[in-house]
């Protein structure tokens, strides 16, 4: 039996803040040069610092018991300067949470337009990982940026670029193009299935898209910061791409024969990607059902 997308997350977002705190979190510092860094928790989505004269400029703030890590780290770079800047790459709670605590601190925070409205009022309960209200207040980013728009801070261009109905409505994917470093927010879930948020706007063609959206502006060199997992570049990109399309491929073969889902389950036609791409979030099981449920419509 597939769990409902709820559930799934429940199970996988169910620790308390106080669980995490108890937890041993330790932020894990690449330097990529040009005062640009990449902090990792491998608890919640990968955050990028660019650091210089002009301030602090972050990319994603993970979850409120985080935070403080967080800042820990960048102002060990920044020597002591508060998060001038912040810019979320969409609306998930592991990518937001931690707005709030650097927003007091005098952080502006931006996000596409698509992200405030869906944190004030979320049409599911999935919207803020392991917090399921509305989000308010100093949580909600203040300024609305997209396709186009840039930050020019300490020497270097950071310009954005909107990925429409990929990993959600309201994906934005950020380029430093003077320092050839890309932070691609969760269009990029390096070396694992990617979550497609299908109730938020996601669809499995714009995931696809958006990846080779980031390929089109990378370079052999290019350093690219993944929403998930390790630091990549353009060849782990090219190798997502071939991944998903092969497994939409397949499991849309076997809908136009006119397999249902059980059916399609049992067929694993995804099983040679499964002892690399399976993980504990979306697992194998859970990547057909994202293409059976994208590709035919049906959400039970």
């Amino acid at each position: 039996m597939i769990r409902t997308l709820a559930t799934a997350l429940a199970v996988t977002t169910a620790l308390t803040a106080a669980s995490f705190a108890q937890q041993e979190v330790e932020v894990a510092t690449t330097d990529l040069g040009h005062g640009i860094y990449e902090l990792r928790t491998d608890r919640a989505g990968n955050v990028g610092v660019l650091i210089g004269e002009d301030g602090v400029f972050m990319i994603d703030t993970q979850m409120a018991p985080f935070a403080p890590l967080l800042d820990e780290a960048q102002k060990a770079l920044s020597d002591g300067r508060e998060v001038d800047l912040v810019l979320n790459t969409h609306l998930h709670g592991d990518h937001v949470q931690g707005n709030a605590y650097f927003a007091e601190r005098g952080a502006t925070v931006m996000a596409h337009p698509n992200v405030r409205p869906a944190l004030v009022d979320p049409v599911t309960s999935q919207l803020s990982g392991n917090t399921p209200d509305p989000l308010s207040g100093t949580y909600l980013p203040t300024v609305n940026v997209g396709e186009g728009d840039f930050v020019t801070m300490n020497g270097q261009t950071a310009r954005f670029y909107h990925a429409p109905n990929a990993h959600t409505d309201g994906d934005l994917f950020i380029h430093f193009e003077d320092a050839n470093v890309i932070h691609a927010g969760d269009l990029l879930f390096s070396g694992r299935y990617p979550y497609i948020d299908l109730d938020n706007g996601g669809t499995v063609q714009g995931y696809i898209d958006g990846m080779q959206m980031i390929v089109d502006r990378a370079e052999a060199d290019t350093q690219i910061i993944a929403g998930h997992g390790p630091l990549s570049d353009e060849t782990d990109l090219e190798a997502s791409i071939d991944m998903l399309t092969q497994a939409r491929a397949r499991v849309a073969e076997l809908v136009d024969q006119g397999m249902g889902l059980d059916a399609i389950q049992a067929a694993n036609p995804l099983s040679d990607f499964h002892e690399d791409r399976d993980w504990g979030f979306i697992t194998t099981e859970r990547m057909i059902w994202t293409l059976y449920r994208d590709i035919t419509g049906e959400t039970e």
